[in-house]
């Protein structure tokens, strides 16, 4: 009455079948990465600034220094 199908024969060579499980953890993995990325990008960007400002602050500051010390040995 009930037939059991025959199994078809599988390549040793063939590749894995894809699995919807692999592809979205990969996903997953890749959206983690590229957030983490973002971070790191920003704070970055953050500590560049404020070494860009400190070393204004400082050419700045050096600028006045020397000022005063030409205007001193003339």
């Amino acid at each position: 009455m009930y037939r059991t199908k025959k199994k078809r024969a599988v390549d040793p060579n063939a590749p894995p079948r894809p699995n919807l499980l692999n592809h979205e953890k990969r996903l997953k993995d890749a959206v983690v990465t590229v957030e983490q990325l973002q971070s790191q990008n920003q704070e970055l960007r953050a500590r560049i600034e404020t070494l860009e400002n400190k070393m204004l602050n400082q050419t700045a500051y050096l600028d006045q220094l020397h000022a005063v010390i030409s205007r001193k040995l003339k």
